[in-house]
């Protein structure tokens, strides 16, 4: 009888475990990852891209997935990230692509209007810094400033954990941001 209550307590734990890092991903990625088929249409026509200089690139587009079993839709943003990787002399490609819902997107959006673009052109005092970030269920988007240095660093999520090792970030393309805020604002209808 303890064996069974043992083994009963594990399983539980796991399936506790497991249904707790599922509810660390966003509702898109749950619904893609939940319908036997999936379609999902994207709109190329409206995309906000950063690249850094030595061609790694991070671009945000609205897609919409379709269940084909129910017919049921979900509009979202989808994050591609295609970064490159050193180590020890070897170059990899990286590629993650992460969501963002349209609920989250509001939320950005607010962010980005109160945090970030108000202080574009600000600058800190000598050892000092400032860095404002924006975290979603699967992407954490950061601006950083130091002295007259503004850089955006995005990370991308897996259930919840943030991806330290794989993430994009540019100082050059800071000045697309306000782009960014008009395309999340286009794909939220405001």
């Amino acid at each position: 009888m303890k064996k069974v209550s043992i083994i009963f307590l594990l399983s539980f734990c796991l399936f506790s475990n497991a249904q707790e890092k599922e509810s660390l991903n966003s509702a898109t990625r749950k619904f893609i990852s939940g319908a036997d088929f999936t379609q999902i249409n994207k709109d190329w026509n409206v995309t906000a891209d950063f690249r850094s200089g030595i061609g790694e690139q991070v671009s945000f587009f609205p897609v919409e997935a379709i269940n084909l079993k129910t017919n049921q839709k979900m509009k979202s943003i989808q994050v591609n990230m295609n970064i490159k990787s050193d180590f020890m002399g070897k170059s990899k490609e990286y590629f993650k692509t992460s969501w963002l819902d349209l609920d989250e997107v509001e939320e950005f959006v607010l962010f980005i209007e109160q945090y970030v673009i108000p202080n574009l052109k600000d600058k800190t005092e000598n050892k000092q810094s400032t860095n404002y970030i924006f975290n979603s269920k699967e992407i954490s988007f950061n601006f950083y400033i130091e002295k007259n240095t503004r850089r955006i660093s995005i990370y991308l999520k897996d259930y919840g954990i943030t991806d330290n090792e794989h993430y994009f970030w540019t100082e050059s393309q800071v000045n697309k941001i306000p782009e960014l805020l008009e395309i999340l604002k286009k794909i939220n209808g405001k």
